[in-house]
């Protein structure tokens, strides 16, 4: 498990489109985490509203093609758990997100080869604040390999196929 109050986050700037371009591959080879405040009480959530002033860590512009997709996809799935959004600075809770784009490598080797190649991996973030003291009550991480190219709406699609599988555990039982 996260733990969530030690994870730190380490701002990747690389162009947002490499974000959009992939996210998240169809979830097929999604990795989704999810850690939470055990004593905390979900039940009593209700509303929720965006954080102020929340920049998502990765040079995406907000009211952005990715950003709308993002925030769609999450608003769209708390709406449909009957969570209700509010224009205020008062709400239960306050949600955000994050993206991170990080190179990694993965390689094969024979007694005869050794291949080694290189990927973009994303990884979005997802966080549930209680607005006395910012603090996070509820993280939820997919990461995934990024593809070369997909058109907008298979990055919808995949977007929100991801933010699903991210939130499926919110809130937690």
């Amino acid at each position: 498990m996260i733990d969530i109050l030690k994870w730190r986050l380490v701002p990747v700037r690389l162009a947002p489109v490499i974000f959009l371009i992939g996210l998240l591959q169809a979830c097929s080879g999604l990795e989704v985490n999810q850690d939470h405040v055990q004593e905390y009480n979900f039940s009593a959530l209700k509303t929720f509203a965006w954080e102020p002033g929340e920049d998502n860590g990765s040079g995406i512009e907000k009211n952005s093609p990715i950003d709308t997709r993002i925030r769609t996809a999450i608003e769209n799935n708390l709406l449909a758990k009957s969570y209700r959004l509010v224009e205020s600075y008062t709400p239960d809770f306050f949600i955000s997100y994050h993206v991170t784009v990080e190179q990694s490598t993965t390689g094969s080797s024979t007694s005869d080869d050794s291949q080694l190649s290189a990927y973009d991996k994303g990884t979005l973030l997802i966080d549930v604040k209680i607005p006395l003291g910012s603090k996070i009550v509820w993280r939820g991480v997919g990461t995934q390999p990024l593809p070369e190219y997909s058109s907008a709406e298979e990055s919808r699609v995949r977007i929100n196929n991801a933010v699903e599988k991210i939130l499926a555990r919110f809130p937690p039982e």
